[in-house]
């Protein structure tokens, strides 16, 4: 019997309904119908109570439920940390999920691995920490393969800070090009919030072997499409459909002028279920020997059943190839050239360095974007690196006396530290962007 099983098994034990509380159900329910609150808010607030009130009971009267609920928030209402992401909420819905219930205590913390989230291409580790000590934490993890030995090809993020409380955070894991091994080394440091240049208070490993009926999960669909978007012309290379997440793969002409850097687009089925692009986490990924990014990541159709299945591609940024440099003249706040959509707002000279201030247009209701890459040159070809930007809403204006904000637009400032020229060369992330009037519609299935 595979994990999967019995997990399945366990779940079939805590959805029977003991015969013993059907009754108390029944008077729950009669008394808080007579409550006249309960269409204050519209909800359903005797459905509510009375789940609260048969989750206390069986809690304190079955093992087996206070075990699954204690080590695997599989209910949807409780499992809030897969909120940002509908595939792993679909992956809980739908079981697939692989148990773990490791624990640690190394200085007063307890670590625990609850669960994992695991396919051919990404991992997702959710944990919980648990401390009296510190009042907020923040977390560094590190992977290995499972002998301990260094792993390449894969991003990392996490839900890095927060509560030492016992509540689920997570890791995700996604390996850009190859599969994911058979398992992992697990390395998280925790370090207390308010002393975040102080040593660890705790670094806890973990050895994590996946289950292979998950990591044999995935479906790679060739299509070898050609598709043209503002006068470029792109190939439909493969669409991977993964439990955790899909993949667009797309390559380019070499007679293109311009490399594409992002799409707007979604997935459709024959039952108008919609899928986005992800929106938190990593949305797309480039090619090693070119400016492109190829490939593009997508909320999963893996447990949608869906017979069919279309892309529509709403929009595209592109980079123009002969404007992979641009020349900002500092003294008089001036540019050759600027990305589509950008002012070059102010230019100010703070002893031998230059603060520089951008503002961009937002192409979407509340979203940001970077303009320029972190390198940029001097006359001469020397290349530097940002010592810091930062986007924000709005500017003070030392001329005006006053904060400027404008609508649908956001502020992009950037410091050239030590940077004693009245010149300098930066590299725009995109030259332009296109909106489709009609999308371009593929049909992957």
């Amino acid at each position: 019997m595979n994990r999967k099983e019995e997990y399945e098994l366990l779940m079939q034990e805590i959805e029977v309904t003991p015969v013993r509380l059907e009754y108390a159900i029944q008077r729950t329910e009669a008394k808080v119908k007579a409550n006249r609150w309960q269409r204050f808010f519209g909800i359903p607030i005797g459905t509510g109570l009375t789940f609260l009130l048969v989750f206390t009971i069986l809690v304190n009267s079955i093992p087996t439920f206070a075990y699954s609920c204690g080590n695997i928030p599989l209910i949807k209402e409780l499992a809030k940390t897969v909120a940002f992401s509908p595939s792993l909420d679909a992956a809980i819905e739908n079981k697939y999920v692989q148990p773990i219930n490791q624990e640690k205590v190394i200085n007063h913390m307890k670590a625990r691995i609850e669960y994992l989230i695991v396919d051919q291409k990404q991992v997702n580790v959710f944990y919980s920490l648990e401390s009296k000590d510190y009042e907020e934490v923040n977390i560094e993890p590190e992977i290995d393969d499972r002998n301990g030995d260094t792993l390449e090809g894969y991003t990392l993020s996490s839900s890095s800070y927060g509560m030492p409380d016992g509540k689920i955070n997570y890791i995700t894991i996604d390996f850009v090009d190859g599969e994911v091994p058979e398992g992992l080394t697990l390395k998280i440091g925790v370090y207390d919030i308010k002393a975040s240049y102080e040593p660890p208070i705790s670094t806890f490993t973990f050895k994590l072997i996946f289950d292979p009926h998950y990591t044999a999960q995935g479906e790679k669909l060739t299509i070898g499409q050609s598709i043209v978007i503002d006068q470029q012309k792109l190939i439909l290379e493969e669409v991977e459909i993964y439990p955790t997440h899909m993949r667009i793969i797309l390559e380019d002409e070499k007679e293109n002028a311009a490399y594409l850097k992002s799409m707007t687009f979604y997935l459709e089925n024959e039952k108008g279920e919609r899928f986005d692009k992800i929106a938190n986490g990593i949305s797309a990924t480039g090619k090693i020997d070119s400016p492109m990014m190829n490939v593009y990541r997508v909320e999963s159709a893996f447990f949608s059943e869906s017979k069919e299945l279309t892309l529509y591609i709403t929009g595209a940024e592109w980079l123009d190839k002969d404007k992979q440099r641009m020349k900002l003249d500092l003294a008089n706040t001036s540019a050759e050239s600027l990305p589509e959509g950008v002012t070059f707002e102010s230019a100010e000279r703070r002893g031998k360095s230059w603060y520089l201030t951008f503002s961009g247009n937002q192409y979407e209701e509340n979203k940001n974007y970077q303009i320029w890459n972190g390198i940029y040159y001097d006359e001469q070809g020397k290349e530097y690196e940002y010592s810091g930007w930062s986007t924000v809403s709005g500017i003070w204006s030392e001329k005006e006396k006053k904060y400027i904000s404008k609508p649908k637009t956001f502020f992009v400032e950037i410091l050239l530290e030590d940077y004693p020229y009245d010149t300098v060369y930066m590299s725009p992330i995109f030259s332009h962007y296109i909106q489709l009037e009609n999308p371009v519609a593929i049909k992957i299935k």
